[in-house]
């Protein structure tokens, strides 16, 4: 069984039922921030795949359409995955994709869908992410969020020493970093007093909803040797309960079709 699989909650809400679904963000060359431009969904009955662009997103007189996208106001369906994200998909035949399955406790069988959400998807060079959207309880508010932590390249010889000996289960912490001079609501990844890095820019508004909720446990699923991709450093996986709407239920996630 695969690790998506394995940490897939019992319940969603009803709007999460349809599709499974994959926040698309877009490194802003200038602040170094991921920005959600859109939704990758696949549709749980089989039929195929979705791509929408955000309302707010497409607002921005500056923005540059997706290769392959550049109809901003369309919602494109497609049968199989489109090729400009399956691309991002490691190949059957790289020597290495077990080693790198391994990396994000994926399974050996693990699908094209499975290793997307867990990896992001990430290229080096690349300005393209993918993140899971959190899964949400509409009648309980428990809520899990799993996501590669970001920044952990800048954090020096110390702190990826650290990450090395951490254990699939640790337990490590979420500190508001209100002095962060790029974003104010940034949040912080921390164990035993060493900042290891950082929740996703998409995801601040949803993990300040969580830990309004309390209690909530960020725990390792994987943490990796430093020879891995920083971007594949660290992933983790949030358990915590949302008092309220789900924060991507709000007007600044609807998509323009």
């Amino acid at each position: 069984m695969s690790y998506s699989r394995l940490l897939a909650p019992a319940d969603r809400s009803m709007h999460q039922l349809a599709r499974d679904r994959l926040i698309v963000t877009r490194r802003d060359p200038q602040t170094a921030r991921y920005c959600a431009i859109g939704f990758l969904d696949r549709l749980r009955d089989g039929s195929g795949y979705e791509f929408a662009y955000l309302a707010e997103a497409i607002e921005d007189p500056m923005f540059l359409p997706l290769v392959g996208f550049s109809d901003v106001k369309r919602r494109y369906r497609r049968a199989r995955l489109f090729p400009s994200f399956a691309e991002r998909v490691i190949s059957a035949k790289r020597p290495d994709r077990p080693q790198y399955l391994a990396s994000l406790s994926l399974d050996t069988d693990a699908d094209s869908w499975e290793i997307l959400s867990t990896s992001g998807g990430y290229r080096e060079g690349d300005a393209i992410e993918l993140i899971s959207l959190p899964t949400f309880d509409g009648h309980t508010g428990t809520t899990v969020a799993n996501f590669l932590a970001h920044g952990v390249r800048y954090r020096g010889p110390l702190v990826s020493d650290h990450i090395s000996r951490l254990q699939r289960g640790q337990r490590v912490h979420l500190e508001p970093d209100p002095a962060n001079e790029v974003n104010p609501e940034a949040v912080k990844i921390v164990d035993a007093g060493l900042h290891l890095g950082y929740v996703p820019d998409p995801l601040i508004g949803y993990v300040h909803a969580v830990l309004e909720g309390r209690p909530a446990t960020l725990t390792v699923v994987a943490a990796n040797p430093p020879e891995t991709n920083p971007h594949l450093r660290l992933l983790l996986r949030l358990e915590g309960t949302i008092r309220g709407p789900f924060p991507f239920d709000e007007p600044e996630w609807r998509t323009a079709a």
